[in-house]
């Protein structure tokens, strides 16, 4: 009975385990699946055997976690040891999940004393992103201890951690990644990193050997970086840190970079400015963490042994990688030095869009290129930027720029100092400011002294046509020339500039006022002057310059001038009212004149205006004094000059200003004879009756001459001499010529002809024949006389004597006090 018992147990026994081998994978999946679902881990197949040494062989095991797949096969596993033929890891995108991610603990591995070891003959690792399959195999020699080998050389020994090291290049970084990005192409490292990993945090510490090759157009540019990087990152906080403080880096650039400069004048100083060798470097941690990218310093010097000094420091470094340009924050500090620049630094701050700083230049003379000469050339300014991401850029930038000494197209300014502020608002309302000082500028025999200069700009750079508004105000103390000084010279300046310039100067020169108004274009260039009507004195300033004892003392001028610049033509008129004037001891006064004209290439033409003078004092006085003037391709000429004189009137038919050799003829008729002959109210001599004649004037370099002049008289005269010291010593020195003389004392004159010959020293001869009748002697007489006499002395004695003209020059001399 208990043997039949026993031989059913034991058919039970066997048929369960027989059905449990025959239905080993449902029920393995069974018992084990729900436990790695709760990992994340999903079994998908699964097919193991039992081998005659109680060894499990796992012909084929399928694993899947957060779309990542991986399939062994060959497994062979028992107390010892645990083989794996062939494995497959397909690395897959991760899936979008909402789910919050539990955070990662510290690793607390129960590493027992005894298991099996582990052997992966080949591990083949796929992704989209390897540009070949990635074979690896795995071998744990040691308890804990793991080689790995393949495409990449690593070792790792597990404690409380996970340690080890690994080799890597950059033959196997550009075997293995899938891109064509052509920046790879010059690059060559090699890489021998130990790694732990907590299971929060894994960190990298090794040597480091890079070089990178680029061709920038014509350009080499080669880096070599060399020393230990270290790395760690958070899986937690997600914080990457590198340290790359312990690496050299070294930047050369080839001699072909020069090509980069374009040729000009510029070039060799430029390409002598331009360091070929430099050094950079990360002296801080880098890290980033959530997108933030921060980079406390990085540091770029150009090599100790070039010629040039460069020092480029970069602080407080951020950027948020998602937002690059609204988040970015730096501070730079740079300085140049070489044997052309003394100092250029430049000091900068970005922050939230708004880039800030300040700047100095310092130059011993500028560079040979430049078209000028200078030398302790400065320059220092501030800026301020905001909204830089919007392309609308507001804010301020203020410079001040000065020089010792500047020399440029043969003009020389000395001591200048300028200060120029520009501005920017949000509406894109752009204001620019420039004031300037000169001590001096002077070309060739031009110079200008005490010169300041505003220039303002306004212009809103919004949508449509752009609009400048101009203004300016320039004030020059003294101008001084080989033909003219000028003195407190202002001008304000206003323009609209657009597609023409139009343009108005309100200028003062000595005194002087005028308005000036120009169009220009691309094709033409109108331009009116416009001189208000204003008191002639201001004019003095100048008038004696050319000729110091000429003065204005009264009257008003004023006149308009238009034309186009372009076309070389303009239209003058021009007005003199009631304007006196002094020469020396000569007066002239009310002199009008109304001037209409016209310009044109070089040409200037006058048409023939009337002008009249009240009234000349020049020893004799002429008064009613009227003419024409005219002015024919550049050719001034006065003519139809008539007028009062001694009582009579005479004419000039011509005069040509400005010619040196020409005759005028002047006749005159009408005289009285009592006022020419009383111009020496001492000589004892009366004269009465009326006389006329004609003087040819002949005009040269030497001065002004009379020849073959003829006087005679129009109508009877009479002749009384008393009480003249020269008749009367001849009568007594000549007792024989005493009845023919006496004749002369009481003379009924009945025709009287003169030739009249004038030189240019002043000495005037007449040749007079006289007839006439004694009355009290009833005799008749033929006279014939020669007299000489200095007409220039005469007439400046008649001039010191004359009342009017004394009171006039004592009056504006008491003005000009």
């Amino acid at each position: 009975m208990l043997k039949r018992v026993g031989l059913i147990m034991g058919a039970v026994l066997l048929s369960i385990v027989l059905l449990g081998y025959v239905f080993r994978l449902p029920l393995l999946q069974w018992a084990v699946a729900p436990a790695l679902e709760k990992a994340g881990v999903t079994l998908n197949c699964l097919d193991f055997s039992l081998t005659s040494k109680l060894n499990v062989h796992v012909q084929k095991a399928c694993l899947s976690y957060q779309n990542q797949e991986l399939v062994v096969t060959g497994i062979t596993a028992n107390t010892r040891y645990i083989e794996i033929k062939h494995a497959v890891l397909n690395i897959n995108p991760l899936p979008q999940s909402n789910k919050v991610s539990s955070p990662a603990a510290i690793l607390d591995l129960a590493l027992p004393e005894k298991r099996p070891t582990i052997t992966v003959e080949q591990l083949i690792i796929n992704s989209e992103f390897l540009n070949q399959p990635f074979m690896l195999s795995i071998n744990e020699p040691k308890l804990n201890q793991f080689v790995v080998s393949g495409d990449l050389s690593a070792s790792a020994m597990l404690y409380n951690n996970v340690q080890g090291q690994f080799k890597v290049n950059d033959g196997l970084l550009k075997q293995l990644l899938k891109t064509d990005n052509e920046l790879l192409n010059g690059l060559s490292f090699n890489a021998a990193q130990a790694f732990s990993f907590n299971g929060v945090e894994t960190s990298l510490t090794g040597n480091l050997q890079v070089r990178y090759d680029y061709k920038f157009q014509n350009c080499d540019i080669t880096n070599n970086t060399k020393g230990v990087l270290s790395a760690a990152y958070n899986l937690n906080t997600q914080k990457l840190s590198l340290d790359p403080s312990k690496l050299k880096n070294n930047v050369t650039l080839g001699n072909n970079c020069q090509s980069l400069i374009p040729e000009g004048d510029y070039k060799a100083f430029a390409v002598k400015q331009l360091p070929l060798n430099w050094q950079w470097a990360l002296p801080k941690p880098i890290s980033l963490v959530d997108n933030n990218l921060t980079l406390p310093l990085i540091t770029l010097t150009s090599d100790e042994q070039s010629e040039q000094e460069i020092d480029i420091i970069f602080t407080d470094t951020f950027v948020n990688t998602t937002t690059p340009l609204q988040s970015a924050r730096m501070q730079l500090k740079a300085q140049l030095h070489t044997d052309d620049i003394n100092v250029a630094a430049l000091n900068t701050q970005l922050e939230n869009a708004q880039l800030s700083g300040n700047y100095d230049i310092a130059l011993t003379a500028l560079p040979e290129f430049l078209p000028a000469d200078a030398n302790n050339v400065k320059a220092a300014g501030d800026f301020t930027l905001t909204q830089l991401v919007d392309s609308k850029p507001v804010g301020k930038v203020s410079t001040t720029f000065s020089f010792d000494k500047a020399v440029a197209y043969g003009t020389t300014i000395n001591a200048y100092t300028g200060k120029l502020v520009a501005n920017m608002s949000e509406k894109l309302d752009a204001n620019v400011v420039l004031k300037s000082e000169f001590k001096s500028a002077q070309y060739d025999e031009y110079k200008l002294t005490g010169i300041n200069n505003t220039l303002s700009a306004k212009a809103n750079l919004g949508v449509g046509e752009l609009f400048a508004h101009l203004s300016a105000n320039t004030q020059i103390s003294r101008l001084t020339s080989p033909s003219i000084d000028l003195e407190n010279i202002n001008v304000d300046s206003k323009g609209l500039q657009s597609r023409a310039l139009k343009a108005s100067h309100h200028v003062f020169v000595n005194g002087i006022e005028l308005v000036a108004n120009h169009h220009i274009s691309k094709v033409e260039h109108p331009f009116e002057v416009i001189i208000p009507q204003q008191n002639v004195l201001s004019l003095n300033s100048i008038i004696s310059q050319f000729e110091p004892l000429a003065q204005l003392t009264q009257g008003e001028f004023g006149g308009r001038i238009s034309g186009d610049v372009n076309l070389q033509k303009a239209n003058f008129n021009l007005t003199v009212d009631d304007t006196s004037a002094l020469y020396n001891d000569y007066l002239a006064n009310q002199f009008r004149v109304q001037l209409s004209g016209q310009y044109d290439s070089w040409q200037l033409n006058v048409e023939p205006t009337t002008f009249n003078v009240n009234e000349l004092r020049a020893g004799a006085v002429v008064n009613n004094i009227n003419g024409k003037i005219k002015m024919v391709s550049n050719r001034a000429q006065a003519f139809d000059i008539s007028g009062n004189v001694f009582g009579g009137a005479f004419e000039l038919d011509k005069y040509s200003l400005l010619k040196s050799q020409q005759t005028a003829n002047v006749t005159f008729e009408n005289v009285d004879a009592s006022k020419l002959i009383t111009l020496d109210d001492k000589s004892g001599i009366t004269l009465t009756g009326r006389l006329k004649g004609t003087l040819p004037f002949y005009f040269d370099e030497t001065g002004v001459e009379v020849k073959n002049g003829s006087l005679a008289n129009q109508g009877q005269g009479k002749l009384i001499i008393s009480n003249n010291e020269a008749f009367d010593s001849v009568m007594q020195q000549q007792q024989e010529l005493q009845p023919v003389l006496s004749l002369l004392k009481n003379l009924d004159i009945q025709k009287l002809n003169s030739t009249v010959a004038l030189k240019s020293d002043g000495w005037l001869n007449l040749g007079v024949n006289l007839q006439g009748f004694n009355e009290p002697q009833q005799q008749q007489v033929n006279f014939n006389y020669n007299h000489e006499e200095n007409v220039f002395t005469l007439l400046r004695a008649l001039r010191l004597s004359d009342e009017i003209t004394q009171k006039v020059e004592q009056q504006y001399s008491q003005k000009g006090n």
